[in-house]
């Protein structure tokens, strides 16, 4: 059947109208990135103080008072990553070294209050690193891990600036993760540390944010506890899931779901889990279950993001189930790359004169609508950056996060090849020994860069090769350990 005649006549008009709506909204969508991109860095750029140090928290309105906090570094190290690669600011290698010079004690008059086996402290004092008076004193895996993984990131990313990655593998080098793994090699990873070594006090169980202290723990020569643990934190079968309304979201305990943050923070800093089809699957059905939630059960016609964050009552981990005033994050919508309803919260909230805008979008309360945060920490803000860097360039975290582990990789390349021996050569005995020359073997010829690159697989005739070299080498290894038993 053929149109009637007037549809035909207003066809193009229709047709013209919905393209002029679609650029009229990609314009106003690429205004209100635009701003908020410039507003999140005035943020960074205000977090970070002249010791190199940067602080946890800002006051929206007012004079900020926290202290600094290695997570809050690390945030900050992919923050200045992402607004080099936009070209918004010309000195953010110069920010980068100062943090990590600060971090590994090469400023003069900054030396970070440490454990033992080299784990921060929490909360620090912004000009010195010390202890601060009146907050948490404990020594933080977490919170190492989180400024490790920003570290190599930047190094990554500012791949030909030698300072720069002199001081990330400093860093690197000066912490033994493999302490926060529990002993009792259960799975669990300790919440802190003690300030002569090794972990106390509480543990966590997978699966968490605590996985990148695990992640990182692999990525060290002298790693016996995370091998033997590693099932628990890479396995996406063994690890727990809550489901909601027939989609399986990860947590450490079926009787809670986890706030948006843990795959968020994943997905951007750990290669383990970003390189992972079946965890990167989580991190949307994580999206997915916020969403239905927020809508179905709160009633909510755009708004969700259930992460953690201030509330009228104060800070909390929101999450399905436990969101007291039911504050909704754009930060955590801006992570999982929903720019519609993004731009939907930078409508719902502008245009506005209220300084506590300052920074970029705010997190909002369903039960307050007049309530407007006082504070934001940058660990909690920063998502929304890096949401926004995303939606402009979808692969710029996952080609500069570290490279996920492989039983072989001794360079930590994301690759398993020759290098990889040559590195096994110079260490042993001090860090490698056979069963780890038999997992190069295993694996040679696997794995992939962080940009997808996969290595072929070798030859058949190269595998009888490497089974040969590996037979002899070990044969002269056990000659040389028997001779000097003797």
């Amino acid at each position: 059947m053929k149109p009637p005649f007037k549809l035909l006549l207003i066809a193009p008009f229709l047709i013209g109208h919905f393209c002029a709506l679609d650029a009229a909204i990609a314009q106003q969508f690429e205004a209100a990135r635009n701003d908020q991109i410039a507003k999140l860095q005035t943020y960074i750029l205000d977090a970070i103080q002249p010791s190199g140090l940067v602080r946890d928290s800002l006051v929206l309105s007012g004079n900020s008072f926290h202290p600094a906090t290695p997570d809050a570094a690390g945030f900050a190290l992919l923050g200045l990553s992402s607004l080099d690669h936009l070209g918004t600011l010309q000195n953010a290698d110069q920010h980068v070294i100062d943090i990590l010079s600060a971090h590994t004690g090469n400023t003069p008059g900054v030396t970070p209050e440490r454990s033992a086996d080299g784990h921060f402290i929490h909360f620090m004092d912004i000009a010195d690193g010390t202890d601060p008076p009146g907050w948490d004193d404990s020594y933080s895996p977490i919170s190492s891990a989180l400024i490790v993984a920003g570290a190599q990131f930047a190094k990554n990313h500012f791949s030909e600036n030698q300072t720069i990655a002199d001081l990330a593998d400093e860093l690197t080098n000066s912490i033994d993760f493999d302490a926060a793994i529990h002993p009792s090699l259960d799975g669990r990873i300790f919440l802190d540390m003690t300030k002569s070594g090794g972990g106390s006090g509480g543990a966590v169980r997978p699966w968490n944010e605590f996985m990148l202290v695990h992640s990182l723990a692999l990525k060290q020569p002298n790693n016996n506890r995370a091998l033997a643990v590693a099932g628990d934190w890479l396995d996406v079968n063994q690890i727990t899931k809550r489901t909601y309304d027939g989609t399986p979201t990860l947590s450490d305990s079926q009787n809670n779901f986890a706030p948006a943050f843990w795959v968020q923070q994943m997905h951007f800093f750990n290669g383990d889990f970003r390189h992972n089809a079946d965890f990167e699957t989580y991190f949307e059905n994580a999206r997915i279950a916020d969403e239905a939630y927020s809508t179905d059960v709160l009633g909510e016609t755009f708004r969700y993001g259930l992460t953690a964050g201030v509330s009228p009552q104060g800070y909390n981990a929101d999450r399905i189930l436990n969101h007291p005033n039911n504050v909704f994050s754009p930060e955590a919508v801006a992570a999982w790359g929903d720019m519609d309803t993004f731009l939907d919260f930078y409508n719902s909230q502008y245009p506005t004169t209220d300084s506590r805008y300052r920074y970029g979008l705010v997190r909002e309360s369903a039960t307050q609508p007049t309530w407007v945060p006082n504070d934001t920490a940058l660990v909690d803000h920063l998502f929304l950056l890096f949401g926004l860097v995303e939606s402009i360039h979808p692969n710029f975290y996952a080609d500069r996060v570290f490279a996920p582990y492989i039983a072989g990789d001794f360079d930590d390349d994301g690759m398993v090849a020759g290098a990889d021996f040559l590195e096994w050569q110079q260490e042993i005995p001090a860090a490698y020994d056979s069963i780890d020359l038999s997992n190069w073997l295993a694996n040679y010829g696997s794995g992939a860069y962080a940009s997808g690159a996969f290595v072929s697989v070798p030859e058949p005739q190269t595998v009888w090769l490497l089974a040969v070299l590996l037979g002899l080498t070990l044969k002269k290894r056990r000659r040389i350990e028997a001779a000097a038993r003797r």
